[in-house]
C-alpha cells in the first residue's frame, strides 16, 4: 500500500516533542516495516524538498504568508479597521489545507496513493482530493482544549479553527479516535461514524541516554511531570498544593520537563505563579526544556511517580509513557486517563482542579509499601502492552482497507 501522511509536526522538525509527531513517526516506521510504502508532508517554513528518514520519505511543505499579505494589503491603504478579523484567522487554515493538498496531489500524479491520512488539526483533511479516499485520526477537541487554559490562540483563532477542523470531519472519508470521551464529545456537534482506536506505543528499541538523569537528578528523590507547562495540563493544580506538599515531604523534588506555555495566573506566567507558590521550597523545583524520549525515559525511570493533573486531555501520549516505564501515574477523570488507569489498581486518578486530592494522592503514592508499589507499577505496564503497534496499528490498517474497498470517487 502507497500511504500519504499529512501533518503539522514531526521528529525531525523543530517541534520533535509534540504527540502528533511522535504519533506519526510511530505510524509511519511500522508501516514501512510492514512493507508499505510511506510519505510524510509535514508544514515547514522552509521547502528543503524531498529526503528520507528511516525509510519513510519526508516532503517539507513551506506555508506562504498568506495572512500576511492579507493584512497588508489593508495596511497599505491605512484601511485596517476593514480588515475581517475572522477572515484573517481562516486564512491559515485554508492556505494550510490547500498547499498540504496541492502537495499531496503533485506527487500522486507520480505515484499514486492508495489513501491520505490527515489529523484532524487545522482541518488539513478540508480540501482533500476527491480521487483518493481519506482517513481522519481526531486527537483533540480545540474549543475545549482552549477552555481550559490553551495553548495561547486568541478566541477568535479558535473558533475558526474548530470550525473549519469540523467541516473537514465531514469531508473525511473515515474517523478515527483513541479517546471514547473525545468521540461522544464530537459526535454531539458532526454526527458520523467514528472507530475506536488506540495510540501505539511501543519503546523495545530506544537506546537510552543517561546523561541528563546522570547529570542533574543522580541521588535526587523527586515526583516528575512532563508535557506541555501550562493550565490545560494542569500546572494550576499543581501550584495550589506545591508548597504543603515540599514542606511535608522535605527531601523531595519535583521535576518539570516541558515547554512553558504563555498562559497567565493574574499578572504573571503560569511558570512564576508555581515558583511563588512554592515560596521557601521553589529551589527543590527543576526544570529541563523538552527531550528526546532517550533523555526523557530514564528521568521518568526514577521517579518516585509521575503527576499529570491535566484539565482536558484525549488519550495523553505522557500517561502511556510513564506506565510504559512502571510508573504509577496520577490523572484525572473524565479526560482519556480513566480509559488507562483503573483507580487504586494500577495508578490514581483525581478530579479536575481539585489540588487537595492530588496532595493526598501524591501522599498515598509516596508511602506504599514496597510490594504494593511494585504490583501497581507492574500493572500498569501490563495496560500498556495492549497498545502494541502490531495490535493497534493493525486495526489502522484494516481501517485503511475498509475505507478503500468503500470508496466511491
Amino acid at each position: 500500500m502507497n500511504i500519504a501522511v499529512a501533518t503539522t509536526e514531526f521528529v525531525t522538525e523543530s517541534n520533535f516533542y509534540g504527540g502528533l509527531a511522535n504519533y506519526t513517526f510511530k505510524l509511519a516506521t511500522w508501516f514501512v516495516k510492514n512493507n508499505h510504502t510511506v510519505t510524510v508532508f509535514v508544514s515547514s517554513n522552509n521547502d528543503s524538498g524531498i529526503s528520507q528518514y528511516e525509510g519513510i520519505t519526508l516532503v517539507r511543505v513551506k506555508l506562504e504568508d498568506a495572512q500576511g499579505f492579507y493584512k497588508y494589503k489593508f495596511e497599505r491603504w491605512k484601511l485596517p479597521f476593514l480588515m475581517r478579523k475572522r477572515k484573517y484567522y481562516r486564512i491559515y487554515f485554508e492556505n494550510l489545507s490547500q498547499t498540504m493538498n496541492l502537495s499531496i496531489l503533485l506527487k500522486h500524479s507520480i505515484n499514486k496513493f492508495d489513501i491520505i491520512h490527515y489529523p484532524n488539526n487545522g482541518g488539513m483533511v478540508y480540501n482533500c482530493p476527491k480521487s483518493i479516499p481519506s482517513v481522519v485520526r481526531l486527537s483533540g477537541l480545540t474549543v475545549r482544549s482552549h477552555q481550559f487554559g490553551g495553548y495561547g490562540n486568541s478566541d477568535l483563532c479558535i473558533a475558526e479553527q474548530e470550525k473549519f477542523e469540523m467541516k473537514g470531519l465531514k469531508k473525511a472519508n473515515a474517523v478515527f479516535c483513541p479517546s471514547k470521551m473525545t468521540i461522544e464529545y464530537t459526535k454531539k456537534i458532526v454526527s458520523r461514524d467514528y472507530h475506536l482506536i488506540e495510540t501505539p506505543f511501543n519503546d523495545s528499541n530506544l537506546e537510552l541516554d543517561n546523561s541528563q538523569y546522570l547529570s542533574q537528578l543522580k541521588n535526587v528523590k523527586y515526583l516528575l511531570f512532563f508535557g506541555s507547562i501550562g493550565l490545560i495540563k494542569g500546572v494550576g493544580t499543581i501550584a495550589e498544593m506545591i508548597f504543603e506538599l515540599l514542606e511535608q515531604n522535605p527531601d523531595l523534588h519535583f521535576v518539570f520537563v516541558g515547554k512553558k506555555l504563555n498562559n497567565q495566573i493574574g499578572n504573571v506566567s503560569v511558570w512564576k505563579h508555581l515558583i511563588a507558590k512554592a515560596k521557601k521550597h521553589s529551589q527543590r523545583i527543576i526544570h529541563f526544556e523538552p527531550l528526546k524520549h532517550a533523555q526523557l525515559f530514564p528521568i521518568i525511570q526514577h521517579a518516585e511517580c509521575v503527576v499529570l493533573p491535566s484539565r482536558i486531555d484525549n488519550f495523553p501520549n505522557t500517561c502511556i509513557e510513564a506506565m510504559a516505564n512502571k510508573k504509577i501515574v496520577i490523572g484525572t477523570v473524565g479526560n482519556g486517563f480513566d480509559q488507562l488507569i483503573e483507580d487504586g489498581k494500577n495508578g490514581y486518578l483525581i478530579n479536575v482542579d481539585d489540588h487537595q486530592q492530588l496532595l493526598d494522592k501524591i501522599n498515598l503514592a509516596l508511602r506504599l509499601p514496597g510490594q504494593e508499589r511494585k504490583n501497581m507499577e507492574e500493572a500498569a505496564k501490563s495496560r500498556t502492552d495492549l497498545l502494541h503497534p502490531d495490535i493497534v496499528l493493525n486495526q489502522v490498517l484494516d481501517l485503511y482497507k475498509a475505507t478503500i474497498a468503500n470508496f466511491k470517487n
